[in-house]
């Protein structure tokens, strides 16, 4: 039987400030009403069953892929957590692991979960004669052929054809400029998809081969419990380093269908429409005699640009990233320094999600802060104290169920309650409608990690 692997741990930093630490790329809506992760479950649909369906990714995601695939009946049970990134080789080795142990003629395909493409008929006939040919006991890569001398994805190079498939001569790294022009002329070469198909067990025996320490750790895992265990001791490796590289049972399935990893902003120029001038517009923008420009705002501003030439813009409430189209992948680096500052733009917007809901900052100064906070129907926050700060609420819309030193009280739209610091509270919303609360903070630490929590209905949730 075929699973699917859908890996969807990465931190997305290259799409920085729409992406953050927090609500990666494969999260977001890029086209469509589908997020990034959800359009991948779709083109699985007459390809895998949906309880065959495998989603490994970082334990903070939990809870917003849990809510994410609800709709597509995949069990909580199948939703594999690392306690942190290890890179490819472990995610998948792990899948392949827990699969093998329910089915061990299982044979995986393996997916990103933050790419996008186009022509899914052709996208499941080509996964299909993947599929044939990973029977052959062979490791089978999607192999893009070039349509540009790009330096944003690896390469493979060819050297022959077999029945049903093109032999594999070797990956290759990102190349620089001159490497990958030469690469995009000679028809030997392939982009490397990231997306491949095998058995679980001929993937184990590789790993076994390539990777020992690796394979030493898989053993030790029998259950989704052990994998906390064993994480500590595995050392990160990419699936196309660790054995994609020295393999000698490679095999190339070439791809029918248009794709982009979305690998920076100005991938979006591929498949985003434009006007005369070449300029994308998304969101509230203005512009006057520019060529090439591409606008993104997710703000409640207007963007207008004036006389400007090839840049992206992209604007968010609380960072706006100007870069010129050339030098997009180099986000990356921009990200890594605001890292290196401490400073939280990398991390989380000022809208956060979280499991009962999400709440907004709406303000923050010297001893305040103001939040919009909003519970679904029959959420709760936990039972918590902080220690430096009061609390007032004021409620919106729909009613609060409050618990207050251990007295329960509710309030409806115009009605306040003041929660003193030190004192254990909850927040809970017992209607079938959405609550709404704007929340007043006051004292001399403001931050999140000013919780003390006694009950919490979402022990997974690690943010």
């Amino acid at each position: 039987m075929t699973y699917a692997v859908i890996l969807a741990g990465g931190v997305g930093s290259r799409f920085w400030p729409f992406s953050r630490e927090l609500e990666p790329k494969q999260f977001m809506k890029i086209i469509g009403e589908a997020s990034l992760l959800q359009a991948t479950i779709q083109r699985l649909k007459g390809v895998v069953d949906p309880a065959c369906i495998y989603i490994i990714t970082n334990n903070i995601y939990f809870y917003e892929v849990k809510a994410q695939v609800a709709k597509f009946g995949i069990p909580d049970v199948n939703i594999i957590l690392e306690p942190q990134g290890k890179n490819t080789a472990p995610a998948v080795g792990v899948c392949a692991k827990l699969i093998s142990r329910i089915d061990k003629d299982a044979v995986l395909l393996v997916l990103p979960s933050d790419h996008y493409i186009k022509n899914i008929s052709n996208f499941k006939k080509t996964v299909k004669k993947a599929i044939v040919c990973a029977s052959k006991d062979l490791l089978v890569t999607i192999g893009i052929k070039p349509n540009a001398a790009s330096t944003g994805y690896g390469y493979i190079k060819v050297d022959g054809k077999k029945n049903g498939y093109i032999t594999v001569e070797k990956f290759l790294e990102k190349p620089d400029l001159n490497k990958a022009k030469k690469y995009f002329k000679d028809k030997r070469f392939f982009w490397n998809s990231g997306m491949f198909t095998w058995k679980a067990a001929v993937f184990l025996e590789e790993a076994k081969k390539y990777l020992p320490k690796l394979y030493a750790s898989l053993r030790l895992i029998n259950s989704a419990e052990d994998i906390p265990k064993v994480w500590p001791r595995i050392e990160a490796v990419s699936v196309d380093y660790g054995i994609m590289e020295r393999s000698r049972r490679i095999a190339l399935i070439p791809a029918s269908f248009y794709w982009t990893d979305l690998g920076s902003w100005d991938a979006l120029a591929e498949i985003f429409p434009k006007d005369k001038k070449g300029n994308i517009s998304s969101g509230d923008t203005l512009d006057v005699d520019s060529n090439g420009v591409c606008v993104f705002s997710k703000g409640n501003r207007l963007v207008s640009t004036i006389g400007v030439n090839n840049m992206v813009i992209a604007d968010t409430p609380d960072a706006l990233l100007v870069c010129d189209r050339s030098r997009t992948q180099d986000v990356k680096q921009l990200v890594e320094r605001l890292k290196t500052l401490k400073r939280k733009e990398h991390q989380v917007h000022l809208t956060q999600a979280r499991p009962w809901g999400s709440f907004t900052v709406l303000q923050q100064g010297i001893g305040f802060k103001i939040k919009l906070i909003e519970i679904m129907p029959g959420k709760r926050l936990s039972l918590q104290r902080h220690r430096s700060r009061a609390e007032h609420w004021v409620v919106v819309s729909g009613m609060a169920k409050i618990t207050s030193a251990g007295k329960v009280s509710f309030a409806r739209s115009n009605e306040s309650v003041y929660i003193p610091k030190d004192r254990k509270h909850r927040l809970e919303n017992p209607l079938r409608i959405p609550l709404k609360v704007v929340e007043v903070q006051t004292g001399v630490y403001l931050e999140e990690d000013d919780i003390e929590r006694f009950e919490d209905d979402f022990k997974k949730e690690c943010r």
